[in-house]
């Protein structure tokens, strides 16, 4: 089981984005991009049925055991994505990065931007010592991102993550606060 994290959302700001503090009037926005079998074929959620659905997500992600962030262009309010902490245990100061994106802004580095805004949050003022991440084998972008942060591959986990359509591999990233640039 993981700890409650006893920090705020904090907002960040990179040369492209605006990450701020996830809430439900994203819902709409998520709605827009999240319902793509596409933009879900990765994700262990399925495309999102209704906005009900997306409520509901949203509100899970705000109850406390998640730092999520939206990613928004600095002009436009709109969530274009989330980037976000789970899996939080107090006591190996560790937690689990995980992001998702609109189709349309894939392959512009802008995940990398965001995720590479939070990395610092997490070692800094979180007090995380070990980043970890995990994705699927055939996640080509998402392994590409996870390198570029630095995390290196420790493993596969086989079979660790249920989803609606059965059981799937894993692959395990991690990044230590010593190893990320600037984290000592």
């Amino acid at each position: 089981m993981s700890d409650i994290f006893d920090f705020r959302v904090v907002e960040l700001r990179t040369p492209r984005l605006r990450l701020r503090a996830l809430a439900v009037e994203d819902a709409g926005a998520i709605f827009a991009y999240a319902t793509n079998p596409e933009m879900a074929r990765f994700t262990l959620w399925p495309a999102h049925p209704n906005l009900d659905f997306t409520i509901g997500f949203v509100r899970h992600f705000i109850a406390g055991e998640f730092l999520a962030w939206a990613i928004a262009e600095p002009e436009n309010r709109d969530a274009i994505g989330m980037v976000f902490l789970h899996s939080f245990h107090r006591h190996h100061r560790k937690a689990e990065i995980a992001f998702n994106l609109a189709r349309p802004h894939w392959g512009k580095g802008m995940v990398t931007e965001a995720a590479g805004a939070v990395l610092p949050v997490a070692f800094g003022p979180v007090g995380l010592h070990r980043i970890e991440a995990t994705c699927m084998p055939e996640n080509h972008g998402s392994r590409r991102v996870l390198e570029k942060l630095g995390m290196k591959k420790e493993g596969r986990l086989r079979q660790s993550h249920a989803r609606y359509d059965g059981y799937h591999d894993m692959d395990l990233y991690a990044v230590l606060k010593e190893d990320a640039v600037g984290g000592k």
